[in-house]
């Protein structure tokens, strides 16, 4: 094997606030392996990188591809991120704060490191790979432990004057006795809607009295609820959490609307680990609340899709990122 096709392989990570995906990505941007792990943000900077090499070294071996096979690493996180100085501004979810990721990486994996925001890699995976391959303009709503959004224009990922667009999440859809977000704005969307948001009010209603399957499925420990669960709960017909969902439906619908209203996108897209495991569901009560609120509304206008991509959209796009800046740098 020559040293130039040794280089052709990149890593994908998409650093979540409670999991960290790797994936082992060839030439052609195929996945040849992925892990996972959970982040565990209580063990600190330190503990979270230590954990992110960890996943990754574990992919590389499950691949069989070796370190010096490497050309770059991608890492999508959940913030504000500095790409060109390789600063995580602020990450809620982390805890994190003006942290030099890429400098902490490279010292710790010995490959290049390319930083991008994690709804933003998930947006150019369903550009390049997913539902929106043939699309000019769209918008991607991911919805996770937080919300967030990618807008595609013309083509191209806009990511505004100071590389900041997309915060979809932090749209305001409960002005009014809206519950306290993350972000400390009250009643954005995600606060009502990301899985973070429903597993809060389905575990503090059960700690209140409420009964549901959820109990059972999560053996009492309510850390352990997850999308899965909450798929499971959903399918089963449990009225709490269909209840909890379809109200997070419905606020989605709200703010997929007001997308539509401003930006007359040719579709939003969804996608993330909750849309992933229910899937139609989901998309059928979204699209009936956001033809509620969009003007002039119709099939054609209020266009609302599944991104094809499950959980693999963040990891696909911070390879793309990594594989963006190897091409950079070797012009």
């Amino acid at each position: 094997m020559s040293h130039g096709k040794q280089k052709q392989h990149v890593v994908g990570v998409d650093l979540g606030g409670t999991k960290i995906l790797s994936a082992v990505f060839d030439g052609n941007l195929r996945v040849l392996s992925r892990e996972k792990k959970n982040t565990r943000p209580e063990l600190g900077v330190e503990g979270v990188i230590e954990r992110v090499a960890e996943c990754v070294n574990e992919a590389l071996a499950s691949a069989a591809v070796p370190h010096t096979a490497i050309a770059a690493i991608g890492v999508g996180v959940p913030g504000m991120v500095d790409q060109a100085r390789g600063l995580v501004r602020i990450a809620p979810n982390l805890g994190w704060h003006d942290l030099p990721l890429v400098k902490l990486l490279e010292r710790r994996l010995h490959f290049p490191a390319a930083l991008i925001n994690d709804v933003q890699a998930g947006t150019l995976a369903v550009k390049h790979q997913g539902a929106g391959r043939k699309l000019q303009n769209f918008v991607c709503m991911f919805i996770g432990t937080g919300i967030g959004g990618g807008i595609v224009l013309n083509g191209e990922l806009y990511r505004g004057s100071s590389g900041m667009s997309g915060e979809i999440g932090h749209m305001v859809v409960v002005p009014e006795d809206g519950p306290k977000c993350g972000c400390g704005n009250c009643g954005c969307l995600e606060s009502v809607a990301s899985r973070g948001a429903i597993v809060r009010r389905v575990v503090t209603a059960m700690e209140k009295g409420r009964k549901s399957v959820v109990w059972d499925l999560c053996d009492g420990d309510t850390k352990r609820v997850r999308s899965r669960i909450l798929a499971e709960a959903y399918r089963e017909g449990d009225k709490l959490v269909c209840k909890i969902i379809d109200d997070a439906c419905n606020y989605i619908g709200i703010g997929a609307a007001n997308l539509i209203n401003v930006l007359n996108p040719q579709a939003v897209i969804l996608g993330g680990g909750l849309m992933q495991a229910l899937g139609d569901k989901l998309l059928s009560r979204i699209r009936k609340s956001a033809m509620a609120h969009v003007i002039g509304a119709s099939p054609e206008r209020v266009r609302i899709v599944d991104s094809g991509l499950g959980d693999d959209a963040g990891i696909i796009g911070a390879a793309l990122a990594a594989r963006a800046m190897v091409e950079a740098r070797r012009r």
